[in-house]
């Protein structure tokens, strides 16, 4: 079985705050896809969870192989330029 580390992960998304990124990742997790988020400074040095942050981003990355699949189930909450 392939190891997680190994898979080529692809940003599938970019909000500008921490709770829509959540948001979308537990609907990836609840579907079986593996997903992490990465935030910018802003986000994740002060630990700064807004549903909209001036200037801030946080990115969610997925496998892929499940690109297809993670576009679907995201398709209600990605704008179209995603």
């Amino acid at each position: 079985m392939t190891s997680e580390l190994s898979k080529n992960w692809i940003k599938i998304a970019e909000f500008s705050g921490a709770i829509y990124a959540e948001m979308a990742e537990t609907m990836l997790k609840q579907n079986n896809i593996p997903s992490f988020t990465k935030g910018d400074f802003l986000s994740t040095a002060y630990n700064v969870k807004a549903l909209s942050l001036p200037g801030g981003s946080v990115k969610l990355f997925i496998p892929e192989s499940f690109e297809v699949q993670a576009k679907d189930i995201l398709k209600n909450i990605l704008s179209d330029d995603e």
